[in-house]
């Protein structure tokens, strides 16, 4: 039972998992995000979860009349 427990991805691990592909790429949109977590996870949620956490900073930038996000990452790993 407990080793299910484990194998279970939680919501630290999707974090973790988003800090380090922002280095990666800076500005993701929300599709690539659900690739690297999972179909389930609510992106917007989970970014406004992670600044109010200050994992990262959201940053948009104006080109015309399109907005680009850039995400900007506040900390290296995440410590529970």
């Amino acid at each position: 039972m407990n080793l299910l427990k484990n194998m279970i991805p939680t919501l630290v691990h999707y974090k973790q998992t988003v800090l380090d592909n922002i280095k990666q790429k800076s500005d993701p949109n929300d599709r690539h995000i659900k690739e690297w977590t999972d179909r389930h996870i609510q992106v917007k949620r989970l970014l406004r979860d992670m600044v109010r956490d200050r994992f990262i900073k959201i940053e948009y930038e104006y080109i015309g009349k399109t907005v680009k996000r850039h995400l900007r990452p506040l900390v290296e790993t995440i410590i529970e």
